[in-house]
């Protein structure tokens, strides 16, 4: 089966006519035709070469599991490149951003070290875009360019294992619909959501408490989705849980992840250790990555996936607690070594934090903090957890999952304002490849477009 890069339908003058699709499709083969593009603001110039020279079977590539995180690929290569032409405009966006391709500036949505997220406009469907805007050249300066890779790379896996006939957890879990660069620029292009935890946790629209069993189900259910598709996130915390516009759960944020790099979605194992190396945010660390703060490379310890349920049961505590407490469960360094100390005591009473805690709500804590990752619960001890079940016999989990899967970009226009500057002018943008991209300020095989996102044909 050839590979194909082609466009169907989207004319941003008829949204009645199919989505526009970028197809990815590995395999063998000669290549039959070169698409012409009806986007017109997208130049699909491909050569029947290029094209042939895109069909590179995915299991010519290193078939070994590895992590991007511990080993580099030994491969080097120079892949194939296809050029696509966006109109682009040349002026600033009202913000001072250059905003690429086709897309419309609406707002600034929120400035970090990292860059800027931006809402954006998409021709054509009109669907409004979350884009994150990244500097080349400061993230080589800074060395961001690692974590922005990994973040790239968790997502293609993440993309990849979609491809099964069920993912439970898929819903729940943020899609990367493309990674695009230009001369200066990085962007991530996703859904745009309505706020985080972090802002529910402030008293923002929705209450923790009254939705935690709900969430906290989507949040389990996610995680199993990420692991098996080979990634442990490891930063699990208030900030990178996203809530939509109908109150359901996005796990976003995967530039400190842990990756298999295989040639097929490869599901970890819940008894092996992947990693020995020390990130995300301390106060939501689990002790068996926190111990090796203090020791020398060679003599870290691995963990493996269960230091997201340890994160996620410091996000259980935070939704279940009293509204009136914003502190987190670890805040303080000295807060964990009590916790531990009152672990290895025998436990005669119960931790000082939890005593006002339900009986079930406190077991379910306790169940993602036990201290011995083999221990802890993950997914398949939290589907039966008493705290889950309904009076009516059926549990949240299965309410969940049964529930109409929630729909992905809910955002529109009246969510973020009503004008929006268009764009003119062209510059080449995107660069499809299959590789990951690599680590280093060439940017070698960063673009890409979802197969299975809203460019898509894949489904």
């Amino acid at each position: 089966m050839p590979i194909m890069l082609s466009a169907k339908g989207c004319s941003p003058v008829d949204s009645s006519s199919a989505k526009p699709s970028v197809s990815l499709e590995n395999g063998t083969g000669t290549v039959a035709s070169v698409f012409t593009s009806p986007w017109p603001w997208v130049d699909f110039s491909l050569t029947k070469n290029s094209l042939a020279a895109l069909s590179v079977s995915a299991t010519s590539r290193d078939s070994s599991s590895a992590s991007l995180n511990e080993k580099k690929p030994a491969t080097t290569r120079s892949p194939p490149n296809v050029n696509i032409t966006l109109r682009t405009s040349p002026r600033p966006a009202p913000s001072g951003l250059e905003i690429p391709g086709p897309f419309a500036f609406l707002r600034k949505i929120q400035s970090g070290t990292f860059g800027d997220a931006i809402a954006v406009r998409e021709p054509g469907y009109g669907r409004v875009l979350c884009m994150k805007v990244l500097n080349k050249r400061s993230a080589v300066r800074r060395g961001e360019l690692p974590g922005i890779v990994q973040e790239v790379i968790a997502y293609r896996s993440i993309a990849r294992n979609n491809s099964k006939e069920a993912v439970e957890g898929g819903p729940f879990v943020m899609q990367l619909e493309a990674s695009l660069q230009d001369e200066a620029n990085l962007y991530l292009i996703m859904e745009l959501m309505y706020c985080d935890l972090l802002a529910v946790y402030n008293g923002y629209r929705y209450s923790r408490r009254g939705n935690a069993r709900k969430w906290l189900c989507q949040i389990s259910l996610g995680l199993a989705a990420i692991h098996s598709a080979g990634v442990i996130h490891r930063d699990i915390k208030p900030e990178n849980i996203l809530i939509d516009f109908h109150g359901n759960v996005r796990i976003m944020d995967f530039g400190t992840a842990h990756t298999l790099i295989s040639s097929k979605p490869t599901p970890l194992d819940p008894t092996k250790k992947y990693s020995s190396q020390i990130w995300g945010t301390e106060i939501y660390m689990a002790p068996e990555m926190l111990a090796n703060r203090s020791k020398t490379r060679e003599h870290r310890r691995r963990y493996g996936l269960a230091v997201d349920y340890w994160s996620l049961g410091c996000v259980a505590y935070e939704l279940l607690c009293d509204d009136s407490v914003n502190d987190a469960l670890f805040a303080e360094e000295e807060d964990l070594e009590a916790y531990l100390a009152w672990d290895r005591s025998g436990q005669t009473t119960p931790y000082p934090a939890l005593v006002d805690f339900d009986p079930d709500a406190r077991s379910l804590v306790l169940s993602l903090l036990t201290v011995d990752p083999k221990q802890r619960a993950g997914n398949a001890a939290l589907r039966s957890h008493p705290f889950f079940q309904n009076g009516d016999g059926v549990s949240e989990f299965q309410r969940v999952v049964d529930s109409q899967k929630p729909p992905r970009h809910q955002a529109s226009l009246s969510h973020v304002c009503k004008q929006a500057r268009e764009n003119d002018g062209t510059r080449p943008l995107i660069t499809v490849s299959f590789y990951p991209p690599e680590v280093d300020d060439t940017f070698t095989d960063f673009g890409w477009v979802n197969p299975r996102g809203i460019w898509g044909s894949v489904q």
